[in-house]
């Protein structure tokens, strides 16, 4: 039964998702666009920020969710190799908000939903690399996972309070909040207000999940995450307002867009945007069409 559960949720996150990504017309990263916008004069530090989610061993399993970790070498040594350095949702808000400093060329590297195999695959990987991570955990997920007493399995299972505890304690991993149970598309789709329901009534909710998530986290490993993501990117004002409110600093979309991260404008780190990583696409070409959009504007 426990198997059975784990992989319905793992087949909901990986799968899901492509709905939010058709229906907001984001562009992947595996083709080359079809027209070009004119360049636009940026200030501020370009900052590439990149989505996964699954972690398999087996490249045959790759899918647009779910890539391989030898991908994720590729990548990293890409991005090595390119000058790029690994930072933390933190190293951003520290420098936007806490006179923090940046390296020259700063990326970020962001794992969605809180797979048990971000522990058992990546792990390893960002220890020989010396790279970073930043996870975004859904609370039910890992509550049931702690609470099952199953021995975790990297197919389907997702991250226990003990994971996470020995993820970030190790300092190649940072935890976000992705929502207590709003990781779905049922009447309410994400974050998004539901149908018929009033102002008061929305509020609650999103103070009752999201707060109840931060609570979680003091309670399981003794700090509160300052970054939201939002489940399959779904974000309207109202949200932004609740999350602001509940003191976070920084909220992760999935619009694939360049970040330029402003120091003094607190305003940059809400709403940024993400590239996913799709297990489809050569590390070449999702590397080159993401960082094309930041020298063509």
């Amino acid at each position: 039964m426990f198997r059975t559960i784990r992989l319905n949720k793992l087949m909901l996150a990986a799968l899901l998702p492509l709905v939010i990504a058709a229906g907001a017309g984001i562009r992947s990263t595996c083709a080359a666009s079809q027209t070009e916008e004119p360049a636009i004069s940026r200030s501020g530090v370009p900052v590439p920020i990149i989505m996964y989610h699954s972690v398999t061993l087996d490249n045959d399993k790759c899918g647009e969710y779910v890539v391989s970790l030898d991908q994720i070498e590729a990548d990293i040594n890409y991005l090595k190799q390119n000058n790029f350095t690994p930072v933390f949702m933190n190293d951003l808000i520290r420098y936007v908000n806490y006179d923090g400093e940046l390296p020259d060329k700063p990326v970020v590297l962001t794992f969605d939903d809180g797979c048990y195999n971000n522990y058992e695959y990546l792990f390893g990987l960002l220890k020989k690399e010396n790279f970073k991570a930043s996870l975004s955990v859904v609370g039910s997920y890992t509550i049931d996972a702690s609470e099952s007493g199953n021995e975790p399995s990297a197919a389907y299972s997702y991250l226990r309070w003990c994971d996470i505890n020995e993820m970030r304690e190790s300092g190649y991993y940072e935890f976000c909040n992705h929502s207590y149970d709003m990781h779905s598309l049922d009447e309410r789709r994400g974050v998004l207000k539901k149908d018929g329901e009033n102002d008061a009534e929305y509020q609650h909710a999103m103070l009752k999940d999201i707060d109840g998530m931060q609570r979680l986290f003091e309670q399981n490993c003794g700090f509160k995450p300052n970054t939201f993501t939002y489940p399959y990117g779904f974000i309207c004002p109202e949200a932004e307002e609740i999350v602001k409110s509940l003191g976070f600093e920084a909220t992760l979309g999935v619009e694939e867009k360049p970040n330029y991260i402003v120091k003094g404008d607190s305003e940059c780190l809400f709403g940024l945007h993400r590239y996913n990583r799709s297990g489809f696409c050569k590390t070449e070409n999702f590397m080159k069409n993401m960082l094309d959009d930041y020298t063509n504007g």
